[in-house]
C-alpha cells in the first residue's frame, strides 16, 4: 500500500498507526487504505467472507499492534474485515480495547489474540471447508497435504468466532440457495459448471460472498475451475 510507505517516509521516527489515521489528511489516508484492501479482497471480509459495506468495515491488523508494534504500519499486516456483527464500536481503538462478546466475529472477536493470516494459506487445496450445517472446519486431508497444522486452523476459526450462529445460519441459507438452483438447472453438467463459475470467479472485480461455502458445495468441480490459469486473483 503506497500510502503507508509514504506516511512512514514522511513521519520518520514519529510514525504511528494513530498518527497515520488521525484527523485531517489521516482520514483520507485511512479511507484510501480500506478501499484499496477491499478491492484486493474482491469485496469480501478477509475472515468471514461476507460482503464489505462502507458503513461496516475496518482495517484489521492480523498480528495485533500490541504484539508487534513495529508491524502496525506494515502493508503485509493489514486486511479489510467487517466489524464482526456490530457497527457500534469506536472506529479508533487499540487491540486491547476489543474484547470477545457473544455474537462477535472477525476482528471484533479476535481482539489481541493471534490468528493465521488468511493470505498465508495455500490457494489449493483449501485447508477449510463448510459442512452441510454451515459449520466451518479444518479440512484435515488438505492440511496434511500442505503440512498446515490442523490445530492452528481450528484455533483460528475459534479465535475469529467464525462458527457463531449468525455465520452458520448465513452459510446454511447460502447452501440451500445453491441446492435449489441446482434443482432448477436439472443437474445438467455444462450448465452447472457455467453457474459454478459465477460463484467462484470474480466478476467486475468482486466475488460472491461466502466463497468457501460455494467452494465446498461444488467440491471437485470448484477445485478444477480454481486450478485454471490465471490464478493470481486467489
Amino acid at each position: 500500500m503506497p500510502g503507508l510507505a509514504r506516511y512512514r517516509a514522511n513521519a520518520g521516527a514519529k510514525a504511528s498507526w494513530n498518527g497515520y489515521r488521525g484527523h485531517g489528511a489521516g482520514i483520507v489516508r485511512h479511507r484510501r487504505l480500506i478501499e484499496g484492501l477491499t478491492r484486493l479482497q474482491h469485496g469480501l471480509c478477509g475472515y468471514c467472507e461476507t460482503d464489505l459495506r462502507e458503513e461496516d468495515r475496518e482495517v484489521e491488523h492480523v498480528i495485533p499492534r500490541s504484539h508487534v508494534p513495529t508491524l502496525a504500519l506494515a502493508a503485509g499486516n493489514v486486511i479489510a474485515c467487517c466489524r464482526g456483527g456490530s457497527s457500534n464500536h469506536p472506529a479508533v481503538q487499540g487491540d486491547e480495547a476489543r474484547s470477545s462478546r457473544p455474537g462477535a466475529s472477525c476482528g471484533s472477536a479476535k481482539g489481541s489474540n493471534a490468528a493465521i493470516d488468511p493470505r498465508r494459506l495455500p490457494d489449493l487445496p483449501s485447508v477449510t471447508r463448510v459442512r452441510p450445517d454451515g459449520r466451518l472446519e479444518a479440512n484435515k486431508a488438505a492440511c496434511a497435504e500442505v503440512e498446515q497444522p490442523v490445530n492452528a486452523v481450528e484455533k483460528t476459526i475459534d479465535i475469529l468466532g467464525l462458527n457463531i450462529e449468525r455465520l452458520q445460519r448465513d452459510r446454511r441459507r447460502h447452501l440451500r440457495n445453491l441446492e435449489e438452483e441446482t434443482e432448477v438447472l436439472g443437474h445438467d453438467p455444462a450448465m452447472i459448471e457455467e453457474w459454478a463459475r459465477e460463484y467462484l470467479l470474480p466478476r467486475d472485480g468482486r466475488l460472491e460472498k461466502y466463497f468457501t461455502t460455494s467452494r465446498s458445495f461444488f467440491g471437485n468441480l470448484a477445485e478444477r475451475i480454481l486450478e485454471e490459469a490465471p490464478r493470481d486473483w486467489i
